[in-house]
């Protein structure tokens, strides 16, 4: 039944953005057919082939490690606000986001500007951007951007792209947008992490999201204008640091706010904030529906007095 759902909401997902391409004349069944095999391939080789499972097990492991690291740091700060102690205190309900989840952004932040500083990143991105080139038959500017949007997120992707900008074209400056919003920054998925999201599947859904961008971008503003991006040496930031030490600084402060001088955590915080009052007035409406169809509040139809998590979007 797992199956058969998810396989329905591909098929109405790919629908719909086929009804609302700008021209569909001009998809490319290569890339579009590429992109979701790749992207299968990808889940289906990280969840369930041996090799691919070990391998994610190991990441796994390394993530927890880094989100020790963390924790570590938090303690310093917070003390028994970040301990065992909060558990007890609070019979089993004692995770506070602000202290356990943001400071795990700002010290991953600080870790990929560090990577990124020293060529590992880079390497990372070159090596997966190269791959993806050629297997979708996409540009190399959208390769590039596609990947790096998995470690560093949205935000950072027009300081990136800026050198570049004014020789993309439409599809490419969209898909650029479809990548952005396929996928979370590195930072970002440490802190889903450490909220109880099972580490194996944020790792699948962050590399199945490169494919993913690029699939919705091909099918919504399929390609028709040649690259004019040639590009040999990729740059990573607008100004990059000079020193290890400002380099980890630089990723700290870029874990603390964003091009418009607004907290990434406070924006996380917001966001959470936000949608779990949506959550649950959606909730509240479908319970209504429900009931209203059942004959319950037939008569009325003017609300209940709790709600239903049976009948919920969870």
């Amino acid at each position: 039944m797992d199956i058969m759902r998810s396989v329905v909401g591909m098929v109405v997902l790919l629908a719909i953005a086929f009804l609302l391409s700008v021209n569909k004349k001009s998809i490319s069944l290569r890339t579009v057919g590429a992109a979701l095999l790749l992207q299968i391939a990808i889940g289906g080789i990280m969840l369930y082939f041996p090799p691919g499972k070990w391998a994610v097990e190991q990441a796994a492991l390394g993530v927890h490690k880094v989100m020790s690291y963390s924790d570590a740091g938090s303690a310093f700060i917070f003390g028994s606000l970040v301990g065992p102690k909060m558990d007890v205190l609070f019979d089993g309900a004692g995770f506070i986001f602000a202290f356990r989840v943001l400071p795990a952004i700002i010290f991953v932040t600080a870790l990929i500007s560090l990577l990124y500083y020293i060529g590992v990143m880079g390497l990372l991105i070159r090596i997966l951007g190269s791959i993806f080139q050629k297997a979708l038959n996409i540009s190399k500017i959208e390769s590039f951007v596609a990947v790096t949007t998995i470690f560093l997120g949205q935000n950072e992707i027009p300081a990136i792209v800026k050198p570049f900008i004014d020789r993309m074209n439409r599809n490419e400056l969209f898909t650029a947008i479809c990548s952005g919003m396929a996928s979370i920054a590195g930072s970002m998925m440490i802190g889903y992490a450490g909220m109880g999201v099972p580490i194996d599947y944020l790792l699948a859904a962050s590399l199945m999201a490169i494919p993913g961008g690029i699939l919705f971008a091909r099918i919504l503003s399929p390609a028709t204008e040649p690259s004019q991006v040639t590009f040999e040496n990729l740059s990573f930031s607008e100004t990059p640091p000079k020193s290890f030490i400002e380099a980890a600084a630089s990723g700290a402060m870029t874990g603390l706010k964003n091009r418009r001088w607004c907290s990434d955590g406070s924006n996380g915080v917001c966001r959470n904030y936000c949608a779990d009052q949506r959550h649950y007035r959606r909730n509240w409406r479908l319970v209504w529906f429900r009931q209203c169809l059942s004959g319950k509040y037939f008569w009325l139809c003017v609300g209940t007095t709790g709600v239903d998590h049976g009948c919920g979007l969870e």
